[in-house]
């Protein structure tokens, strides 16, 4: 065997066995190489140390062991610069997933690294008969080695070992300081890449995690699929594998219970990882490789689109920052040797050398700058990283883009966007010529409409901590899918895009199209625990702002649960209500109640509270918030209370008013529609409610003793948060959602004759999660911010006497033939909306009541529910 072949030798060595003309020449002795193939962090090192103690051979220059990895890495250090060269020239990395053909070198390059790579093979391993190789980035390129390994007459044998995705991920953050969806898509693109070039050959897959538990089966698999009799003898290696394998190195573990549950990881990542499980049993598992084709013909398709413009970008980037950094250190340098040498020619210069001094000193603190300026070069490094994760929420908003279109050609086209359309409110207001139109008094509604707002859009260490590196409540709005034919998921963002709010101009874009469309002010989610804050920057930046916008803001005061829900159950962030809470919670409002912009009632600022109850004496609460802004120079303070399920009345909680708070007491058997759509998920759970007789209860709600603020959605689908059990509200569109806004503005004006006090509260401006939102989205545009601009404006003339007429004109709309909506055929006669009305207060206090004991409360349900469905 040449221990230095050519291309051009790799290039025309005939097959075995293929007659030759010339005198053979003897045959070299046969060799077998065991190749270890899996992601960088996957076990690949243990495993390629114990093959190495059962005799295999490993190569003469090792890559050292490190803080990483103390017990070895066992591969080729001069394989691995060389590959890194061969990647590099290809424009790609070890850390590159998108994936890599070797062609992209060029057949003279292409032929040089092959004779290098075995030239290398042949250098490190010598004669040896049976030898062991293992270098992660091998994964990428199998076919390149499969190719050379060949024409030197090595025989093959792969061992592709695995490890779940999670710990993979976060050994990966701890050694690199990857995020988890970078590295979820070099984890895929190695495993994708190893397992389709193997098929066909001799091979075994293993879990890490198995060969921890029990290294003599998955040796004994090695053994017997490869029939290979090992060079030492077995009582020897038996002993070396249990000393080998007695030091746990696994610092990073997680079940695959943990990992299916994990909403952060995206599906390519569990499904990959469930058919790789299924071959370790059966390796030509036919069902399994079908389902790595498609999670691999999905990725390919979109790697390359945001590969190619992202890597190319970073890769400018660090060589600008390093020739910046360079060039700094070389400036520094200089500096250092002129004063070296100008210190000595002026020292004899008194009076000169004085000025001297202090410009040699201005000059250090100078280099001292260039010095931190080239430290803050890490800083860039770390917004690179950033760059890696927004790029992740755009292919995840890709995926969730493509989706829908999949969706859409599966069913029925759906009709274009209201908001473009020839029946939407700016066409039908700007298409009339003047002398057709007709002459109208235009009077202006003077209902102030305050939308509730989520903060939720931007990273937080609590969330990072909880969810996942990065995650933002569009990590949930991306992964959503459809539960039934014709549900509108997943939710996409139109102008306003996938973005940040610790980005001070995207706060003003949003107030910018909220005033534009008629809003008065938002209603700040306040996230406040013992003194905790959290979510608080967009309001801080918000404050900190000369924006001019009315807020105020409402108490969140419920637990932060895994359910998103607010239970006592799986609590990650828990109201604790300590003796001291009361007072520091006001004590840190004034702040708020002053700035000019926060709404007030008769002089007093208005504060939301979410959850009254769930404070243990909120009547004492309340009186001493009102004692201490009275004594900061306020009228008073308006508590105004969420109209949850556990109250009826401000009056229970000492509080000045309610505000209607759609969904709650909303979604009750009394609005589920007559037919319900044909469901696509088998595991689906939740609830399917109708918008219109939604309405219906509002407009049906006589008007209370006390004072209330009445509520709107737009419409309401969690699913995002809660795929297989969501709430979802059917038949929602901007046509239906003016017309309940229409009357809600109608009310208004009848029941709080002073304006100050006239408002309606919209939930909400950008729960994106829950569905339920005003900003533009793909499929219905600007139309609902349309409608609410539509509704602001009446003919005085045409408005209907008192509130019956009112709902009579609600009503008529409501029973009439609805178009874009997910039951269309469901018409609903106005008796049945006539009789639709909140569920009585007797009903509540007993659900509250059966609530206690779940199995009672589950057989109430379920008993109501078909009383209801009989009638």
């Amino acid at each position: 065997m040449n221990k230095h072949p050519s291309a051009e030798n790799l290039q025309d060595a005939a097959p075995v066995g293929e007659p030759k003309t010339r005198k053979a020449k003897p045959k070299a002795a046969k060799r077998t190489c065991i190749m270890v193939l899996g992601m960088h962090r996957s076990g690949t090192s243990a495993l390629t140390r114990a093959i190495s103690l059962l005799g295999a051979e490993l190569p003469k220059n090792l890559l050292g062991a490190n803080s990483s990895n103390p017990t070895g890495h066992w591969e080729p250090e001069r394989l691995i610069a060389l590959h890194d060269q061969m990647l590099a020239e290809a424009g790609s990395s070890w850390d590159d997933w998108r994936a890599f053909d070797s062609n992209d070198l060029g057949s003279p390059r292409l032929r040089f690294y092959k004779a290098e790579i075995a030239r290398l093979i042949d250098e490190e391993y010598g004669s040896a008969p049976l030898f062991v190789l293992k270098e992660p980035r091998i994964s990428r390129f199998v076919p390149l080695y499969a190719e050379i390994l060949k024409r030197m007459r090595i025989d093959v044998r792969y061992v592709l070992i695995e490890r779940n995705p999670l710990a993979v991920i976060a050994s990966l953050a701890n050694r690199n300081g990857f995020t988890m969806n970078f590295s979820s898509l070099l984890w895929l693109r190695h495993e994708l890449e190893a397992e389709r070039a193997t098929r066909g050959r001799p091979r075994v897959v293993l879990s890490y995690e198995s060969l921890l538990d029990d290294w003599r089966y998955s040796i004994d698999r090695i053994t017997d699929a490869f029939g290979l009799s090992w060079p030492r003898p077995e009582g020897e290696w038996q002993f070396l594998l249990s000393k080998h394998f007695s030091t746990d190195n696994q610092h990073f573990t997680a079940s695959t219970e943990l990992l299916d549950a994990d909403p952060r990881i995206i599906d390519w990542i569990k499904d990959a990882y469930a058919a790789l499980t299924m071959l370790r049993s059966d390796d030509v598992d036919a069902g399994a490789m079908a389902e790595l084709d498609r999670i691999k013909a999905e990725f390919d398709s979109v790697a390359k689109i945001f590969g190619d413009a992202f890597f190319p970008e970073l890769d400018s980037r660090l060589r600008v920052l390093h020739q910046q950094k360079l060039e700094q250190q070389q400036l520094a340098k200089q500096r250092n040797d002129e004063i070296e040498r100008s210190a000595p020619e002026h020292a004899h210069k008194v009076s000169e050398g004085q000025a001297e001094t202090a410009r040699l000193k201005a000059e250090l603190a100078e280099q001292q700058h260039l010095l931190e300026e080239s430290a803050s070069l890490a800083g860039e490094i770390k917004r690179s990283q950033d760059l890696i994760a927004d790029l992740n929420r755009q292919i995840q908003a890709f995926q969730a883009e493509r989706l829908t279109l999949e969706i859409q050609l599966k069913d029925e086209p759906p009709s274009p966007s209201i908001g473009i359309g020839v029946h939407s409110p700016t066409f039908t207001a700007l298409s009339k010529i003047p002398e057709d139109q007709e002459e109208i008094d235009i009077s202006v509604d003077e209902t102030k409409l305050v939308a509730f707002y989520l903060p939720q859009f931007h990273r937080i260490d609590e969330n990072s901590e909880w969810w996942g590196p990065g995650f933002t409540e569009w990590t949930n709005v991306a992964r959503a899918t459809p539960n039934f034919h014709g549900h509108n998921q997943p939710r996409i963002p139109r102008e306003l895009g996938y973005y940040d709010l610790t980005h001070p101009q995207i706060m003003r874009e949003q107030i910018e199209m909220a005033k534009l469309y008629g809003l008065h002010g938002f209603c700040f989610y306040h996230y406040w625990f013992s003194g905790k804050r959290v979510l608080e920057k967009p309001v801080d930046l918000f404050i900190n702002s000369d924006i001019d916008f009315k807020f105020c803001l409402c108490w969140a005061n419920e637990n932060w649960t895994r359910a998103w829900d607010g239970d006592t159950k799986n609590i990650l962030l828990e109201q604790k209500y300590a003796e001291e809470d009361a007072e520091a919670f006001i004590h840190t409002m004034l702040g708020y109640f002053n700035d000019q912009r926060y709404i007030k009632i008769g002089g007093m600022p208005l504060l939301v509270v979410y959850r009254a109850k769930d404070i243990p004496d909120p009547r004492r609460w309340f009186s001493l918030w009102r004692d201490r802004v009275v004594a900061d120079g306020f009228p008073g303070l308006h508590i105004s209370v969420v109209d949850f399920y556990d109250i009826s009345t401000p009056d229970e909680v000492g509080a000045d008013s309610l505000v209607e708070f759609p969904p709650h007491k909303f979604n009750g058997p009394q609005n589920h529609p007559s037919e319900f759509p044909t469901f696509t998920n088998p595991n689906f759970s939740g609830g399917i409610v109708d918008y219109r007789k939604m309405i219906a209860q509002s407009a049906n709600r006589p008007k209370p003793s006390f004072n209330m603020f009445r509520g709107i959605i737009p419409g309401w689908d969690n699913t995002a948060r809660r795929q297989n059990n969501p709430t979802v509200v059917v038949n929602s569109t901007p046509e239906l959602y003016g017309g309940w806004l229409r009357f809600l503005r109608f009310q208004a004006r009848q029941d709080h004759p002073d304006p100050e006090s006239r408002l309606v509260f919209i939930n909400a401006w950008n729960e994106w999660g829950e569905g339920c939102y005003l900003e533009p989205d793909q499929r219905w545009g600007l139309s609902y911010l349309e409608e609410t601009l539509r509704s602001k404006f009446f003919d005085a003339a045409k408005e209907p006497v008192g509130t019956n007429g009112a709902r009579a004109r609600l009503f008529d709309r409501l029973v009439a033939p609805t178009e874009n909506v997910e039951l269309p055929g469901a018409q609903i006669p106005i008796e049945t909306l006539a009789a639709i009305v909140p569920p009585s207060p007797i009903a509540v206090k007993a659900s509250k009541l059966l609530r206690r004991v779940p199995p009672l409360h589950f057989m109430a349900s379920y008993f109501y529910k078909r009383l209801r469905l009989a009638k």
